[in-house]
């Protein structure tokens, strides 16, 4: 686990924008197009922060809180959840950490989260895979 004083990097909204981008084969401009809500997707991209914060979020929970927020809000018209498993990984390996799993495996967890998995429950399945990125 990350040391406590070690500052985290945060996903911003560009960095969001630009994650889509790539997913879809656009521009950062071109996302902006499918942004159905720029609030929800800032707010979800605001949770890490606000997990360590007040609940003492560790590496595993603070990007699950992150996917669960983009999947739960959907703040696109189309790709939430190819976003969320982005964001997830992409907020991992800035911080120094990938998670050992399949694409399968990614893909249920993320497909879960729309059938009521808790980011709690997300963060043990990351938790148990989590390893120092290479």
């Amino acid at each position: 686990m990350p040391d406590d004083d070690l500052e985290l990097i945060y996903l911003t909204l560009e960095d969001a924008l630009e994650l889509y981008a790539a997913i879809a084969g656009g521009t950062a401009e071109q996302a902006v197009a499918v942004l159905r809500s720029r609030s929800s997707l800032e707010g979800a991209l605001a949770r890490p922060t606000t997990y360590a914060h007040y609940q003492d979020a560790d590496i595993a929970l603070q990007p699950a809180v992150l996917a669960h927020g983009i999947a739960e809000s959907q703040p696109l018209l189309d790709g939430n959840k190819r976003l969320a498993l982005a964001s997830m990984l992409t907020f991992l390996e800035a911080n120094g950490y990938r998670v050992d799993a399949t694409d399968p495996e990614f893909a249920d967890w993320i497909i879960r989260l729309s059938a009521g998995l808790t980011p709690e429950q997300l963060a043990q399945a990351v938790r148990a895979r989590l390893v120092p990125g290479s």
